[in-house]
């Protein structure tokens, strides 16, 4: 399976595809952009077998056996087995050991129906509930292009799960049944380009960037949803072009929400205002933290754009006080985190590089 991280799913499949850089995830930039970075790097590059590369997510199954999202194959456990078949997975949340919620994204093409779905898996089979993309294609809740990556899904229990589109920049909630409703639409905000201009080696290196204006208005990209103790939904952001740091933001939702516009609506509003930079997956410690995954301390375009990987950074912040504490820095490409049933944490590392992913605990 062909895939792009964070761009074009990230439109990254993260999300996502890289070069689509007037879909929903990036602002439209000039044509050169978009023919300058079209193909991925090799470390991106998802065709491969085995525990390697593409890894989006993992959970803990109530049995406590840790099951890993592998866009190449589908739903793997940490020996690698496949358990069920499912290619462009990159989001799963067990109800059971052999029952779960998964989210299916569409690889480099976000604007077309590439199979863009939520599935409930049951006994090793999968059965897509929900066309994603034909909802975004008939609703496009933004009002921008038509552009549909989901990339999260978590549970609501048995009846209904909450989809991420990061494509559509939207909250999906979704019933058993496959009907879909809008929760919130998350909004652009305009960011500082100084970052991608100093990678870039401006001035004058690549003129389209250290042409561009001082600030852009940066599309949400939301990545990862979560339910907190206090019932509210969580969701972060990785943000889209020019991938600022420090520039993503974490939404508190309320369970009631329903077509809520974030930033004007009370029912959506900023649990951290900025202070993360590209997150790519969040969840609640048996502390009652949330455990904040950031792509790389130099954001997501070092990687994408100019090939540099830094490394990970893993937070635990304190919702009601916003005091955040890094617990662990400098892995690379750290995509997922989860607690086991005895309170270990475990983690993704060099999640999108063919042959090198692993699954690894945090100490």
């Amino acid at each position: 399976m062909k895939s792009s991280f964070i761009t074009g799913l990230l439109a990254m499949a993260l999300m996502f595809c890289m070069g689509c850089s007037n879909d929903k995830i990036e602002p439209e930039l000039p044509e050169e952009f978009n023919s300058k970075f079209k193909s991925q790097p090799d470390f991106m590059k998802t065709e491969h077998d085995g525990l390697s590369s593409p890894l989006f997510d993992l959970a803990t199954a109530p049995n406590n056996d840790i099951l890993v999202a592998d866009a190449s194959l589908g739903i793997v456990n940490l020996s690698g087995d496949v358990e069920v078949s499912l290619p462009g997975i990159t989001a799963l949340d067990p109800l059971g050991r052999n029952s779960m919620w998964a989210v299916v994204s569409a690889g480099a093409e976000t604007e077309e129906d590439n199979g863009q779905a939520l599935y409930r898996v049951s006994k090793g089979k999968a059965r897509m509930l929900a066309n994603l993309f034909a909802f975004e294609e008939h609703n496009n809740p933004d009002g921008d292009d038509i552009n549909s990556n989901p990339y999260s899904v978590a549970s609501l229990g048995g009846d209904e799960a909450l989809v991420v589109d990061a494509g559509a920049n939207d909250l999906l909630r979704v019933d058993n049944q496959g009907n879909i409703e809008v929760v919130t639409v998350f909004p652009r905000e305009m960011v500082s380009t100084a970052h991608i201009k100093s990678l870039a080696g401006c001035p004058g290196t690549i003129p389209f960037i250290c042409n561009l204006d001082d600030e852009i208005p940066a599309q949400a990209v939301p990545t990862s949803v979560v339910v907190g103790p206090d019932g509210y939904y969580y969701v972060g952001e990785l943000k889209g072009i020019p991938g600022t740091p420090n520039e993503s933001n974490i939404w508190k939702i309320s369970p009631t929400a329903s077509e809520a516009e974030c930033g004007s609506s009370a029912d959506c509003v900023k649990a951290f205002d900025g202070g993360f930079t590209s997150i790519v997956d969040m969840t609640f410690g048996p502390d009652g933290r949330l455990y904040v995954v950031e792509l790389d301390e130099n954001s997501w375009a070092a990687i994408e754009i100019f090939g540099q990987i830094t490394g990970s950074n893993i937070k635990a912040c304190d919702t009601g006080t916003l005091d955040c504490e890094t617990i662990a820095s400098g892995i690379p490409i750290v995509t997922a985190i989860t607690f086991d049933k005895d309170g270990n944490l475990w983690a993704t590392k060099n999640a999108l590089i063919p042959n090198m992913a692993e699954v690894i605990q945090i100490q």
